[in-house]
């Protein structure tokens, strides 16, 4: 994609529009389902994967062999909490590399179809519109995160060495990882050097796989939904069109209708298609992010000066991405809802019987709505805040405490 992602507006034609941020971003980690792999891509990808394992195990040894200091334990232990997890959505991703390819070719010719009416169109392009934005942002969120790790190391050197006058202080790494000795202070000229940009590279991996992952599971939401509200439109004009009471137009009616219900089930199968696909996903990122947040409270009570904002700026970055997750799952089955009440307020009472068990079948499948299933629960807002509402009760406890 040209250096002119980011310049997206309501009238590119979707074909532009549709994931945009998303595709480019995963499109550089080799990543996005749609691009070819040859073996080149293979190559990058494989060593995208091995920097961004290797940095989380390094950070995590770090964070056991700090244990007995919390603050250093937990700031070695956060971030790579995050690369493992980041590590295990792009391994997903290459998993069901093939189920992905299928499900975003049917969802973007689903919507070039429903383009093809004004009002319908104006729809989906102010949905892609609003996907690109909330992408932009977090990815925005995110390189920042990541770019205030890395010259966080470079901030608290210069000021020990300007105003303190330490000329000997140790220059931290952006992130505390045992790799390759326990002390990494121990490390050559040369051997820092190269830890320094390998840390700093894990965590801009980090960075798109999230925004690009995350990204794409509300760019799916987002246009699965708005699907649902071209069909209430569709079943509207539909009825307005054909008097139900009509004979003569009773056969037209039903035919028009039975191609509704077909895109509806069309719909929905696309949308069973990809929740089976980000299950795991879903669930290892919000027990990740509770966990996270958790330890980040912690962070945010004990650190001072520069830290502490490097830490807010982290505990934004993983609430952003929740929300996005819960907002683009909670506007599925609203929409899907809708769908059902639109359905049941029209005409449908006046048709003759085949009609009636058409609706019938119709308003059976939408009133169970769309919830996107994850083990042990269904990313909603109502689950966003709790999931806030509980930390705000950790955080003031910690408070209290220490």
């Amino acid at each position: 994609m040209s250096p002119g992602v980011f310049n997206f507006s309501r009238l590119d034609p979707i074909e532009d529009s549709f994931f945009r941020i998303s595709r480019w971003i995963l499109g550089l980690l080799q990543c996005w389902p749609l691009d070819r792999l040859n073996r080149i891509t293979k190559i990058k990808l494989v060593l995208h994967l091995t920097i961004l394992l290797t940095a989380a195990l390094g950070e995590i040894r770090s964070s056991w062999l700090l244990r007995k200091s919390l603050l250093e334990a937990i700031d070695a232990l956060s971030p790579g909490v995050t690369k493992l997890v980041t590590w295990i959505k792009l391994v997903c991703f290459l998993i069901y590399r093939k189920d992905l390819e299928l499900i975003l070719n049917s969802l973007l010719e689903h919507c070039k179809t429903d383009t093809k009416d004004s009002r319908k169109n104006y729809l989906i392009r102010k949905i892609s519109y609003f996907n690109n934005m909330c992408c932009s942002v977090l990815y925005i969120n995110a390189i920042t995160t990541s770019v205030s790790f890395g010259f966080k190391p470079i901030v608290v050197w210069a000021y020990q060495y300007f105003v303190n006058e330490k000329r000997n202080t140790w220059v931290d790494l952006p992130y505390k990882a045992a790799l390759p000795y326990e002390d990494m202070t121990e490390m050559n000229k040369p051997m820092y050097s190269f830890m320094y940009c390998f840390l700093a590279y894990s965590g801009l991996v980090t960075t798109f796989a999230v925004s690009g992952t995350d990204g794409t599971f509300l760019c799916f939401c987002m246009y699965i939904s708005v699907a649902y509200q071209c069909l209430q439109e569709d079943f509207k004009s539909t009825f307005r069109v054909h008097a139900a009471n009509d004979p003569k137009r009773s056969k037209i009616l039903y035919n028009d209708l039975s191609a509704l219900i077909r895109r509806q089930q069309k719909i929905i199968e696309i949308f069973n298609s990809f929740n089976r696909v980000y299950t795991f996903m879903i669930f290892i990122h919000f027990v990740s992010a509770s966990i996270l947040l958790a330890l980040l409270s912690i962070n945010l009570l004990l650190a001072s000066g520069v830290f502490k904002t490097i830490y807010l700026l982290y505990v934004l970055g993983i609430t952003n991405h929740l929300f996005a997750c819960c907002f683009g799952a909670e506007s599925v089955n609203k929409n899907c809802l809708k769908l059902s009440e639109v359905v049941y307020f029209c005409d449908w009472y006046n048709c003759d019987r085949k009609v009636k068990k058409l609706i019938l079948f119709a308003l059976v499948k939408l009133q169970k709505g769309s919830p996107m299933k994850a083990p042990f629960f269904s990313p909603s807002l109502q689950l966003f805040a709790s999931i806030i509402q509980t930390t705000i009760s950790y955080f003031t406890i910690l408070q209290t405490v220490l």
